[in-house]
């Protein structure tokens, strides 16, 4: 039998609970997508939602358990003995604490790239709803006779004419699979100018970048695609944002927190910038008073000006979510059959941790 060099077998499947003949999946988010069925005798509890209170008690008799943001903590798998497979129906992990998996001997699965195309044709859809102040046309024709009495709404640009795509200069902050997507489609769009940025406070540059200040002196579209991580929260604060162009916008379809929610809500009422959209928010789901960024109108707070949010759907197409059920059911039947490790130095790509090893 094959092992990875030490007397973990390679090829190992997914082991049971003493006494069962059945595999016990629990669903912690059902509300975001259908599952896929699985051709392996198992029980299921799909849970529409899961407040992170009540994770422990429903996982307590799981050997697969399949989440999508909502964390599965160690105290939580501490109450989850039979536990083999943590499967994320998701891209971004996070939150998964990798070292302590790998320390149980818990498989953690992903869903690497599903949602790329979606999350890429999401983002120039804010962009052309925040260049072209989309949302705040449709309020002002919707709320008052300003087109009817005026013959027009192009004073809505105080500033002048927005820039055609032609004179845009896009600034990419995340240069992995997301990033090299956003890069091809700006470029068949026509944006005139394409910057991939270095990363923050390094000195050196690496070929085919510019380091971060350029790309914020330069940039009239500041595309955010990276991973949250200690490195990238607040990557963009109140310094960064008075640096960009008055004529920039921002654009996160990443994570919330990466940038900064209450400097951008300053940044925009002072107008250091154009404008900005994000799909992300520090707090998810968020409403009124839950964020810099979405105020309670209702009780006199000031609404944020040239601002477009989208309530972390950027994901959401039919593409999307049959790459996820292809991906999940791949990752979860590797482990229950035994073959999600192919050799010492190689597992299926959905693989985070296996055998013991972080692996991505």
């Amino acid at each position: 039998m094959a092992t990875n060099g030490t007397t973990t077998p390679l090829f190992t499947p997914g082991r049971l609970p003493p006494g069962k003949d059945k595999h016990h999946i629990v669903v912690l988010e059902g509300i975001h997508a259908k599952m896929p069925s699985f051709d392996f005798p198992h029980t299921i509890d799909v849970h529409q939602r899961t407040p992170p209170s009540e994770v422990a008690e429903r996982i307590k008799d799981a050997t697969i358990v399949i989440a999508c943001v909502v964390p599965v903590t160690p105290s939580d798998m501490d109450k989850a003995p039979y536990l083999g497979v943590l499967a994320v129906m998701a891209v971004g992990i996070q939150w998964v604490d990798k070292q302590d998996c790998a320390r149980r001997g818990v498989t953690v699965t992903k869903c690497p790239a599903g949602n790329v195309d979606a999350v890429t044709e999401h983002f120039f859809g804010l962009y052309f709803a925040t260049r072209r102040r989309v949302v705040q046309v449709h309020k002002t024709i919707t709320a008052s006779n300003e087109w009817v009495e005026k013959g027009t709404l192009t004073k809505l640009w105080p500033s002048g004419p927005p820039l055609g795509c032609g004179q845009e200069t896009l600034g990419i902050m995340g240069y992995g699979t997301l990033g090299t997507r956003l890069e091809k489609l700006a470029r068949a769009i026509g944006f005139g100018e394409v910057l991939i940025s270095e990363r923050k406070n390094v000195t050196t540059v690496r070929p085919g970048r510019v380091s971060f200040d350029q790309v914020l002196e330069r940039a009239t579209v500041v595309g955010v695609c990276l991973p949250k991580d200690h490195d990238t929260i607040d990557l963009i604060g109140e310094k960064e944002l008075r640096t960009m162009r008055k004529d920039a916008i921002v654009i996160n379809v990443a994570r919330g927190g990466i940038v900064n929610e209450r400097a951008l809500a300053q940044a925009l009422r002072e107008g250091w910038i154009a404008g900005a959209a994000t799909d992300v928010l520090e707090t998810e789901p968020s409403g009124p008073g839950m964020s810099p960024l979405v105020p309670d109108v209702a009780k006199g707070e000031e609404e944020v000006p040239n601002l477009t949010i989208s309530a972390h759907i950027a994901w959401f197409t039919q593409s999307t979510i049959q790459n996820y059920q292809r991906l999940l059911k791949e990752g979860i039947e590797g482990w229950v059959n035994g073959t999600l490790q192919e050799s010492a130095d190689k597992v299926h790509r959905v693989v985070v941790v296996h055998n013991g090893r972080i692996w991505n």
